[in-house]
């Protein structure tokens, strides 16, 4: 998914289409964004390299719940829209670009994801929680919880807006390769 870039304006035909393409339900979307990350994963597992800026995502060790349960946790107990499940994963994709290389290990995915839909909500939803909140949903400490929140803010460089085209590139391709085919 990475490098995608916005280049042209959607008509207003081509947004309203876009628009009502409804994915099916939660369920759907937390196995397909389960799967997707987890491929991004095993790519991000097998690069030896460590980015420093990171490092404050990892895990002391790989967390027992997986992925899928953990995006069903966020999108139950966070109450956040589905499209910040999509904007979390594109967040992640801007920090994957700045270094050229897949970000995500087994070892950061939980972390950096629940932050990434959590900032997303922030920017996107009209309602939110207090990072306390999050930080419960997440399994860390509050104080963590805004450290890796400060983190990552920085490391976007305070550029949290997702230009809608690359919204929906990003929504349709994971439709149609998750949810059509998700092996």
């Amino acid at each position: 998914m990475q490098g995608l870039v916005s280049t042209t304006e959607l008509t207003y035909e081509q947004q309203h289409e876009l628009y009502n393409q409804q994915i099916a339900d939660n369920k759907q979307l937390s196995s397909a964004m389960a799967y997707l990350l987890m491929d991004l994963c095993e790519e991000g597992d097998n690069d030896a390299n460590n980015i420093q800026e990171l490092e404050s995502f990892n895990s002391s060790k790989i967390p027992s719940i997986s992925i899928y349960d953990y995006i069903c946790r966020i999108l139950k107990q966070a109450q956040c829209s589905q499209e910040c499940l999509i904007m979390g994963l594109i967040l992640i994709d801007k920090l994957s670009q700045k270094w050229g290389r897949i970000i995500l290990k087994s070892i950061n995915v939980h972390r950096l994801y629940v932050v990434a839909v959590m900032l997303s909500a922030k920017f996107y939803d009209d309602r939110f929680f207090q990072n306390s909140y999050y930080a419960k949903v997440a399994g860390i400490s509050h104080e963590e919880f805004n450290h890796l929140e400060r983190v990552l803010v920085f490391l976007l460089e305070f550029k949290l807006n997702i230009d809608p085209l690359l919204f929906f590139t990003y929504r349709q391709r994971i439709i149609t390769n998750y949810f059509d085919n998700p092996e």
